[in-house]
C-alpha cells in the first residue's frame, strides 16, 4: 500500500468516527489553497515533494548532488524544469539560491535570478577559501596569516549568504 493509500485509509477512518471532522479538514483545505494563491512561500510548502535526493516544486526540481569540493564532499544543487525537460541553472553551492530561484520562476519574475546566482558564486568562492586557509593554518604554513584570511573569508562567507536569505 503506498503512502496516499495509508493516509486516505486514516482519513476515513477519522471520518467515520467523526462526520464533523471531514467538514472542517474541507474547509482548512479551501482556505489554504485560496491563501496560496497570494502568498509564494505558502504555495511552495504545500506544492513541494521532498525525496533524499532532491526536492520537486511545482514544475521545478531541485537536484541535490554530492560533488568533491576542496577536498571535501559538498551537496550541490542544480533546478531542472520538468515541463521543458532541460537544467535551467548548475551546480549551486546553497539550496536557498536554488529555492530563491525556484521561486521566481513560479511568479515569473526572472529579474534578479542573475543576481542570486552571482551572490551563489561568491559564497562557493568564499567558501572553498575558508577550507583551504583552514587547511593551511592545520599544516602550520603561516598558521596566523591563515587564520586571519579564514576569518575575512568567513565574513565574506555570511554576508552572502545574508543577501540570498533576503531574497528568499
Amino acid at each position: 500500500m503506498s503512502s496516499t493509500e495509508d493516509m486516505k485509509a486514516i482519513l476515513e477512518k477519522l471520518y467515520a468516527i467523526s462526520p464533523k471532522l471531514e467538514k472542517n479538514f474541507q474547509q482548512a483545505s479551501e482556505m489554504l489553497a485560496e491563501d496560496a494563491i497570494n502568498d509564494i512561500d505558502l504555495a511552495v510548502a504545500i506544492n513541494q515533494t521532498v525525496t533524499e535526493s532532491s526536492v520537486r516544486v511545482h514544475n521545478y526540481k531541485i537536484d541535490i548532488v554530492s560533488m568533491e569540493f576542496a577536498g571535501r564532499t559538498k551537496n550541490f544543487y542544480n533546478i531542472i524544469d520538468l515541463a521543458a525537460g532541460e537544467v535551467l541553472h548548475k551546480e549551486l553551492a546553497l539550496f536557498e539560491t536554488a529555492m530563491a530561484i525556484v521561486k521566481k520562476y513560479i511568479v515569473n519574475t526572472i529579474s534578479g535570478v542573475n543576481e542570486l546566482e552571482q551572490l551563489d558564486v561568491e559564497y562557493a568562492n568564499a567558501l572553498y577559501e575558508v577550507y583551504m586557509h583552514k587547511h593551511n593554518a592545520k599544516r602550520s604554513l603561516n598558521e596566523d596569516i591563515s587564520l586571519a584570511k579564514v576569518d575575512n573569508a568567513n565574513r565574506r562567507l555570511f554576508e552572502a549568504k545574508s543577501k540570498i536569505l533576503k531574497r528568499l
